[in-house]
């Protein structure tokens, strides 16, 4: 089972006096594969007041949680720096990530030189021009050899310089340059690589506010200072520059980029907006709710950067193969040197660099959780992403999570002898009565009486409203306007002869009668809507292997209602969803736990308070985190934070892809080596082509793993 990994922590991005905890990003220029996450790892955790590390390979980052009152932002760059990682604490870190990562034009000019010089030595046949090229050509492996062994490890670039000084032994210049040449260029090109698949996680991760703000005077300020409580304004074609609600005015927004949802959405006063959204139509004044840097993009950036310095157990597992691999190969290498030919031995010491492996799963793994964060799906760690490919059974809450968790109503009914006129009368009164209440189908009545809640007419509704009394269960009784009113259960309103027929029967719906003075005048039928996209989510979970278990608090009846609902929009196998009914809290928890028993690898999904049991206990937890409680957010491993259900079946695809990838990039990274080891066996294989192949292998890994943020599962 995953850790859970809270949506929000107090600590901030460096330490402050009142935080205990602080929690510090750390860049380490000199990183460039796993064996100096390792370091890095090591480093830090042995640190007296270093809480929790993580370690992004790919990203080049550290995030330290530390007690400041122990251990500070500089001791542990001190620490890094101790061991050559070029380490410094970011700040700024949203301006830093948007001008991403520049190339190193100063290596790539320098190999550009080495490749001319290279070029003319072979041309003019001269020895001493292409041992000047192996002297250029050494240096950085020298440097960066040097670097390791000060830090206590063996690296690739020791492996180079042995090549090269064994082709030099044998008296071939030419075979030395040319390892120095293709060394140097896969440095660049390896960094060049990486560097392009770094800024494309920030470019996918990043978020999309705007630069400038307008301020309601006309004046514009950097949309970085904005400050909670900051008055912006907003035109038609404008980008929100902050979260926040708003003040004035009527716009329609354009949230496709965090919801999915193509049409606009109506912003009106007290509408909430958030940060990177696009005003299509009208003009809004928004008070901030946050600063830029405490908002919810922001938020969600930090959380899929840390997401991405996690590791899986597949990540752990070829993590410590790497770990003897290199001097397993160089055990084989001198014993090949000595038993068969001192070139063959060359051939296995360049292919002993384990780079290719050790990034095998690290790239699938941050570009996996890149590219679900670019689809509205936030995965909390590597774990969750492994946890999802193993998925066959899917628990799901109802209310909220397969229905849309707004009541309205679907039919009214007035009894045999009530007009039209004392029927709308009865509504109004119920509507004002309900208006006082909180019970969950209260809305849907208000809604009835006077349009959207948030809408609503004042006058519409009476405030003569008192000696309110709540029936749990069974319903509400107060006077309004001096008359009494009651609404709820049959029972409640007095009416325990049936109905005659008359009241509305649809099918799953909550019934609710009105009584004014006594009589019974009216009679609601009000339903949780199954939302849209929910049999299409449930039909493409049901392709993908996974069994169905529905777990709700309402009742059977309710619930065969949205069964038969669901069967006639289009989902497969109805008849195998299991169906828990009048579930408690415990009652899902105890779900999970059985079937976990049963050899089941459960991901359950709900949205309530009354989930997050369930969803810290499963094997997966995803929440819908857009409309979800932050307790059920905070429980669940995922968070749809789009509210789409059908982001769920994409989810298990992606970790599906990624196993599949993670498998594809070992198979990658030890046969393309393995062939030329076998080829130098039977035949002379230059010591070039065998630092082609190690770079062809890395390529190939990183290419492959980065997929996922460019394309669907």
């Amino acid at each position: 089972m995953s850790e859970k990994t809270p949506l929000r922590e107090a600590s901030g991005d460096v330490e402050a006096g009142a935080t205990e905890v602080a929690r510090t990003k750390l860049r380490m220029a000199n990183m460039c594969c796993e064996s100096e996450a390792t370091l890095a790892r090591k480093t830090l955790d042995g640190l007296a007041g270093v809480v929790d590390v993580k370690v992004n390979v790919v990203g080049r980052v550290a995030y330290v949680k530390h007690r400041t009152s122990t251990i500070s932002s500089a001791a542990l760059c001190d620490a890094l720096n101790g061991v050559k990682l070029g380490a410094s604490v970011q700040a700024a870190a949203e301006k830093h990530d948007a001008a991403g990562d520049p190339p190193d034009l100063v290596e790539i000019g320098f190999v550009a030189f080495l490749v001319a010089l290279f070029s003319a030595g072979l041309a003019v046949g001269g020895r001493p021009a292409l041992l000047v090229v192996v002297a250029l050509g050494a240096l950085p492996l020298a440097r960066d050899a040097a670097r390791a062994a000060s830090a206590g490890r063996l690296d690739v670039n020791v492996l180079m310089l042995v090549a090269v000084a064994g082709a030099l032994q044998l008296g071939d210049a030419a075979e030395a340059a040319t390892v120095c040449v293709v060394a140097c260029l896969a440095k660049v090109a390896e960094a060049e690589c990486l560097r392009r698949v770094r800024n494309a996680l920030q470019d996918a991760t990043a978020g999309d506010g705007a630069d400038a703000a307008t301020r309601p005077d006309g004046s514009t300020v950097d949309a970085a200072a904005l400050k909670k409580g900051d008055v912006v304004v907003v035109r038609a074609g404008e980008r929100v520059p902050v979260d926040g609600v708003v003040l004035f005015g009527k716009a329609a927004v354009d949230e496709s980029a965090l919801t999915g949802e193509s049409e606009p959405v109506e912003k009106l006063k007290g509408s909430s907006v958030s940060r990177g959204t696009v005003a299509t139509q009208g003009f809004v004044k928004v008070e901030a709710t946050a600063a830029r840097s405490e908002d919810g993009a922001s938020e969600l950036a930090r959380l899929v950067d840390e997401a991405q310095a996690t590791s899986t157990k597949t990540q752990d597992l070829i993590g410590r193969f790497a770990e003897i691999f290199t001097p397993f190969v160089l055990l084989c290498a001198i014993a090949v040197g000595c038993a068969v030919s001192v070139r063959v031995a060359l051939v296995m010491l360049v292919l002993a660099c384990p780079c290719a492996l050790v990034l095998a799963a690290p790239i699938v793994v941050v570009a996996s959780l890149g590219g679900a964060a670019k689809r509205g799906v936030l995965v909390k760690s590597a774990i969750a992403l492994e946890q999802l490919a193993a998925v066959d059974l899917l628990c799901a809450d109802k209310t909220g999570t397969i229905t849309q968790g707004r009541c309205r109503v679907v039919a009214v009914a007035s009894p045999p002898g009530v007009d039209d006129k004392t029927a709308a009368r009865a509504l109004q009164l119920a509507g004002s009565l309900e208006a006082v209440t909180a019970h969950p189908l209260a809305a849907a009545i208000v809604n009835e009486a006077v349009g959207c809640v948030g809408e609503a007419d004042a006058s519409a509704l009476s405030d003569d409203v008192s000696s309110v009394v709540v029936t749990s269960g069974a319903g509400v009784a107060g006077v309004v306007d001096g008359v009494a009113v009651k609404a709820g259960t049959a029972a409640h309103c007095g009416l325990d002869l049936g109905t005659g027929g008359w009241a509305p029967g649809e099918r799953g719906a909550t019934t609710i009668f009105v009584a004014v003075a006594g009589q019974i005048q009216l009679a609601l039928a009000i339903v949780d809507p199954v939302r849209d996209e929910a049999p299409r989510a449930l039909f493409a979970l049901q392709r993908l292997g996974l069994g169905l278990a529905i777990l709700t608090g309402d009742r059977p009846e309710v619930v065969d209602g949205v069964l038969k609902d669901l069967e006639r929009r289009g989902v497969g196998d109805v008849a195998s969803v299991d169906v828990r009914a009048t579930c408690k809290p415990a009652d899902k928890l105890d779900y999970v736990r059985h079937a976990q028993r049963a050899g089941r690898v459960v991901l359950f999904v709900g949205d309530g308070i009354n989930d997050a049991p369930a969803l810290a206990a499963s094997d997966v937890g995803a929440a819908m985190g857009a409309g979800g409680t932050a307790m059920a957010v905070d429980a669940a491993d995922v968070a749809i934070m789009t509210d789409d259900l059908e982001r769920l079946p994409d989810a298990v695809a992606l970790g599906r892809n990624a196993t599949r990838l993670i498998k594809q990039n070992v198979f990658l990274a030890v046969a393309i080596k393995l062939a030329v080891v076998v080829a130098a066996f039977y035949g002379e294989v230059p010591l070039y082509v065998a630092v082609l192949a190690d770079l062809l292998s890395l390529l190939l890994v990183v290419g492959n793993g980065a997929r996922p943020l460019f394309c669907a599962p």
